[in-house]
């Protein structure tokens, strides 16, 4: 059986055509006040500084700074079990990384709203004040558990329980002491909560995950802005120069083919 492959430029222009109505702020008919520009700004205004000043145009052609796999390892494990709240500030970056939330998000969530057979969670008034569902790791639903155990929390007690600003600096802090916050503001980047919503999008991307479900998991009023993780993603970008680069020989290159 003959198989053919669509060029990537295709596959773009079917889901453009796909959410038509999305990209000019329809939904089902609904005409929505938030803006592709709007959805932007707020996608990315944490990250980069001057994104409030810049246009549509000029904010689609910025790409945010995505954490290494091995960054979000070490801040990871940057708080340990046994010092004071540990766990807690653990928790805090795994969520984050885990479902690609908010920080306004993940400081609503509340026991009730973990789905553990399905592995999903309820994400409450989230952008433009909709509701979702977020997935979820089944090794993170067991560190939840577990940390309600030692809380004697019921189901309607938020998980954390902390300001925005509290978990803020949970977050900082790892940066900060990893040195991986100085790397991004050297970039011009400013590592901050939202950048594990940018990683996980991106790693998501580069496992393998559909762009319309990444959409629809991140909560994306328009696709264009889901697009740009096509960009950050890059392991197959360095999968093939490392079989291809400039220093191979040529019979090098045809050995890693």
């Amino acid at each position: 059986m003959r198989t053919f492959s669509i060029p990537k430029k295709h596959l773009l222009y079917n889901v453009r055509k796909y959410y038509r109505k999305s990209d000019i702020g329809m939904d089902e008919g609904n005409l929505t006040t938030r803006t592709w520009e709007d959805e932007l700004k707020a996608e990315f205004a944490e990250e980069i500084p001057t994104a409030q000043a810049l246009t549509q145009s000029e904010l689609a052609r910025l790409l945010p700074a995505v954490l290494t796999r091995e960054e979000c390892k070490k801040l990871l494990e940057y708080y340990q079990d046994d010092e004071t709240n540990g766990p807690r500030n653990k928790l805090i970056i795994r969520v984050f990384y885990a479902t690609g939330v908010r920080i306004a998000e993940i400081a609503e969530l509340r026991f009730c709203d973990i789905f553990w057979d399905t592995k999903l969670v309820f994400v409450r008034g989230g952008k433009g004040e909709k509701d979702r569902y977020a997935c979820i790791d089944g090794r993170t639903l067991e560190m939840i558990k577990n940390f309600q155990s030692s809380l004697g929390q019921g189901l309607e007690a938020k998980i954390f329980d902390i300001s925005d600003r509290q978990i803020r600096r949970v977050v900082e802090k790892a940066g900060d002491e990893t040195g991986i916050a100085a790397k991004y503001t050297a970039m011009g980047r400013v590592f901050s909560p939202h950048s594990f919503r940018h990683s996980f999008a991106t790693h998501c991307y580069e496992n393998g995950m559909r762009i319309f479900t990444l959409k629809k998991i991140l909560g994306h009023e328009y696709i264009g802005t889901t697009e740009i993780y096509i960009n950050t993603a890059t392991n197959y970008d360095s999968m093939e120069y490392e079989r291809s680069n400039p220093f191979l020989t040529e019979s090098q290159a045809q050995r890693k083919l």
